[in-house]
């Protein structure tokens, strides 16, 4: 893996954010649009512990669930080589951690000042941040699969990023997911009331709105990423076919999920 931390030196270093705000990266978040804003400058200290925990656990990293991974995607060798990473500030609070692809190439971002406020909520960063790298690698190794496709519509859109979601999420929830017992009624409350909302967002025609489902699909707080959790859960309760499913593709997934009765 290929890191680029200047943006987040640039930071530490006092730098202005003239120096860096015209990153290409900041292009990459939202079409059309860039999405930087100012960084807290009085926040370097907690920003230079989190690149420091980052660091090391981009060096120590290895895979949650490796061997299910390895089933699923088969060889991960190069699809890891070639992959980027870029450390940041100055992204929207909403954007902690992304995958975008760039003239042919993927890209890993992570803003560490968003992600500085986990340590304000007392969550040990370190055993944090492998489930996390877990995460944004999987959509890696998913795009080697599925290309990411600029051109698509509402509906093939909805399928391919809850695809994504859906696998990335499970994958990088708990070490060890195949033995994991969740709570089921906890679990099929959220799978419902996620399934619901996914359902709504499948059949909205007003631009506007799915503009909205788009953006709330897959960002927000945990449990209120409708496309993300009702993806998850549906794997989730399908782990002797995850293989299978993924094979199956992106296209009409979404059916399998709105039409999957947890009863």
């Amino acid at each position: 893996m290929k890191i680029d931390a200047s943006i987040v030196e640039s930071y530490l270093n006092n730098k202005p954010e003239h120096t860096y705000s015209n990153h290409i990266v900041y292009d990459l978040i939202e079409p059309g649009k860039n999405v930087f804003m100012a960084p807290d400058y009085s926040r370097i200290h907690e920003v230079r512990e989190c690149y420091e925990k980052f660091s090391k656990a981009i060096e120590d990293f290895s895979f949650r669930n490796s061997d299910l991974i390895a089933e699923i995607f088969g060889d991960i060798t190069s699809a890891l080589a070639k992959t980027n990473i870029i450390l940041t500030v100055g992204m929207p609070p909403i954007y902690d951690a992304m995958v975008r692809d760039y003239e042919d190439d993927l890209f890993v971002i992570f803003d560490l000042m968003n992600c500085v406020n986990y340590l304000s909520q007392g969550i040990d960063l370190s055993k944090m941040l492998n489930g996390l790298l877990t995460h944004e690698l999987i959509h890696i190794l998913i795009f080697e699969s599925y290309p990411s496709e600029d051109d698509l519509d509402y509906i093939d859109y909805l399928n391919y990023i809850t695809f994504h979601e859906g696998f990335a999420h499970l994958l990088s929830y708990v070490e060890d997911i195949l033995l994991y017992q969740p709570d089921d009624k906890i679990y099929k409350e959220r799978f419902k009331k996620a399934k619901v909302k996914l359902a709504t967002a499948l059949t909205e025609l007003d631009p506007k709105l799915q503009q909205k489902y788009r953006l709330e699909a897959n960002t927000g707080s945990y449990w209120d990423k409708f496309g993300s959790i009702a993806s998850k859960l549906y794997l989730m309760k399908h782990m002797k076919e995850l293989k299978s499913i993924y094979d199956d593709g992106w296209k009409k997934y979404v059916d399998k999920v709105i039409n999957y009765n947890w009863d």
